[in-house]
């Protein structure tokens, strides 16, 4: 007879993922990445050619790299300056940010690519 053992897992002392996963939804079906603590959305998308809008590849000056976030706000850095001057103080309505200075401070995220309009 072989000997059984009886235990309860403690769940809520173990982490959940080691590193946050961005779920990145666009025209296709969703992708999703994980990226360590301190990494910006925008990294997330390049990483899986997500085809988020820049044309100062991620330094915080253009204002193109737009993305709705869907889920996981509270993992993320809060609201900077620079997304104030190009997007204005409107987050609350929109959930748009720039990925480049949303960087992530841990748990999921899911984002939106805002394409824009032509």
């Amino acid at each position: 007879m072989t000997p059984t053992v009886d235990f309860v897992l403690d769940a809520p002392d173990l982490p959940v993922r080691p590193v946050p996963l961005v779920t990145i939804r666009g025209t296709g079906e969703p992708v999703a990445v994980d990226l360590p603590v301190g990494a910006t959305l925008f990294e997330a998308g390049a990483r899986v050619s997500a085809g988020i809008d820049t044309a100062c590849v991620g330094k915080g000056t253009c204002g193109l790299c737009r993305v709705k976030i869907v889920a996981g706000a509270e993992h993320l850095t809060p609201y900077s300056d620079e997304e104030r001057k190009h997007l204005g103080n409107v987050y609350h309505l929109t959930r748009v940010r720039l990925a480049c200075r949303s960087k992530l401070s841990g748990g999921d995220v899911t984002i939106e690519v805002v394409r824009r309009r032509k």
